[in-house]
């Protein structure tokens, strides 16, 4: 098994780790838009699914990249000291950003819903679920849809190739959000992907993340 993975072309490895990582979240994503259903509150046992789906899934990937000859160091710098308040900048920024397209939106004849009505949260989830389930997604999301990403595209397509591809995986598996969520993924993709791309710093992202799902599920608490 370890000479048969080994011997995948970087193709291969590169399809096998974004369907493994991603495809579930999409096709769910894809199905809830096609048949929509009024939203219902994100609950514990929603939030414990997600850990149950993104540990396994980032364990066998981690196993499978290390055999092929990948370790975290290639995904940037080991965390610092200035990657908590750069994250937290980042988190700030992106919330602002985020406050003025929602504030702009309706000069551009989109009518859209405010964000607890689009993605509700169950106002009985216990802190701990709440800070296990960020720092898990925070982690899972950053380091594959970006890290990975990117860095596996490097040299062989341009960076804005890369770029438009992480951002339109993040999109596609937010669209059950409905449109406060392509309002909100795109421009946050798409400053995520650059400044990755442009920096090679991969943890001001997974703070700024952490810290977005935290307030994001938290809100209610």
């Amino acid at each position: 098994m370890d000479r048969w993975i080994k011997s995948l072309s970087a193709r291969n490895e590169f399809v096998f780790v974004l369907v493994l990582a991603f495809a579930w979240p999409v096709f769910a994503s894809l199905t809830a838009v096609a048949y929509p259903q009024p939203p219902t509150p994100i609950s514990g046992a929603g939030l414990a699914s997600i850990l149950a789906l993104e540990i396994p899934v980032l364990a066998v990937i981690a196993v499978f990249l290390s055999l092929r000859g990948w370790n975290l160091a290639m995904l940037g710098p080991a965390p610092g000291k200035s990657d908590l308040p750069l994250g937290l900048a980042l988190a700030m920024l992106t919330s602002v950003l985020f406050s003025l397209l929602l504030a702009l939106a309706p000069a551009f004849g989109l009518n859209l819903p405010r964000v607890d009505e689009a993605v509700p949260v169950a106002k009985d989830i216990g802190w701990p679920m709440v800070i296990a389930v960020s720092a898990v997604n925070g982690f899972y999301e950053e380091v594959l849809v970006c890290g990975y990403l990117i860095t596996a595209m490097r040299g062989r397509r341009s960076l804005w190739t890369a770029i438009h591809l992480s951002t339109a995986i993040r999109t596609a598996y937010h669209l059950y959000q409905g449109s406060i969520g392509v309002v909100s993924i795109v421009p946050m993709g798409l400053l995520y992907a650059w400044l990755y791309a442009r920096t090679g710093r991969l943890w001001p992202l997974v703070v700024a993340h952490i810290v977005l799902d935290l307030l994001a599920l938290g809100v209610t608490h």
